[in-house]
């Protein structure tokens, strides 16, 4: 598991529908199979693929119906905040089937999100919008980055709109799906408004045949290798991406517990992408968010 109450939701298209439920001569259908229930079906009609394919909308709206509408201090008993997300693919095991992934937590289970830059209102957003820049705590002068939104509504048109077009221009001027990929997530920023996390990152190469939780990993935009770089772990995915990590080899739960925040903030330098920062800025501009 990625963190506290981990699991996974699927569309209705990811689903292989069961041939008893189809058929029209049976009337009253005594449910589905176990090999439905198992979802063993094989009918890749049936899918939508998980790689390439960031689904903006759907994480947002998930955590929009998943996730108590008001401040944490009243919530319900037995309610709980869920974080929507969907692995990019070097996190992704599971090709075939779009899905996104789920876990109990809120904004301030997760130190990363409170670093900050330049947050600025937005009209057109209905929210505040921050391009944050990430150092090592050595203030190295490289940088990586990602956006962060607070809005009351994420499913609001300004604000899908903004990230389903910004995905479409960096895609296009970075090379595509096989060059660039994206970390979308959505939470609760528990007083009834939504964090959303959008993070532009680069499709990493794997260096070696070892497992990928053992492997060395390659920034193939700027040459960088772990092993170059001196970390343990180079993956930005649902749980990486804000802190969760499952440690299968002692050096990198030694270099966690040494600097956890140093660790993240190595991690998103890592990842950094030349030319995105001045590409979204540019963007901003354009799309004249703050006028």
């Amino acid at each position: 598991p990625y963190a506290p109450l981990h699991g996974m939701a699927l569309s209705a298209g990811g689903f292989a529908s069961d041939s008893r439920c189809l058929d029209p001569r049976n009337v009253q259908p005594n449910g589905y199979s176990f090999l439905m229930e198992l979802q063993w079906v094989r009918d890749p009609s049936a899918n939508i693929e998980n790689w390439y394919l960031t689904d903006i909308e759907k994480i947002a709206w998930e955590a929009l119906k998943l996730n108590p509408h008001g401040p944490k201090d009243s919530m319900l008993l037995g309610e709980r905040f869920v974080v929507v997300g969907q692995n990019p693919k070097v996190g992704s095991s599971i090709k075939q089937t779009q899905h996104t992934q789920l876990c109990e937590g809120s904004v301030s289970d997760f130190p990363v999100l409170s670093l900050s830059t330049n947050p600025r209102f937005s009209r057109k957003l209905d929210g505040t919008i921050d391009v944050v820049d990430i150092e090592t705590l050595d203030g190295g002068k490289d940088k990586g980055m990602f956006i962060k939104i607070l809005t009351q509504q994420p499913t609001g048109f300004g604000v899908l709109s903004f990230l389903v077009n910004l995905r479409l221009r960096l895609l296009k001027k970075f090379g595509g799906g096989e060059r660039l990929d994206f970390l979308s997530i959505t939470m609760s920023d528990e007083r009834g408004g939504f964090l959303i996390l959008f993070g532009p990152i680069p499709q990493l190469d794997k260096l070696t045949n070892d497992h990928p939780d053992l492997a060395s990993w390659a920034n193939p935009m700027t040459g960088e290798t772990t092993l170059t770089a001196g970390l343990e772990e180079a993956r930005i995915d649902f749980g990486k991406g804000l802190g969760h990590f499952l440690v299968a080899k002692p050096a990198l739960q030694e270099q966690l517990l040494i600097s956890g925040e140093e660790f993240m903030r190595r991690l998103w330098v890592f990842n950094r992408v030349p030319g995105c920062r001045e590409e979204v800025s540019a963007f901003l501009e354009e799309q004249q968010l703050f006028a």
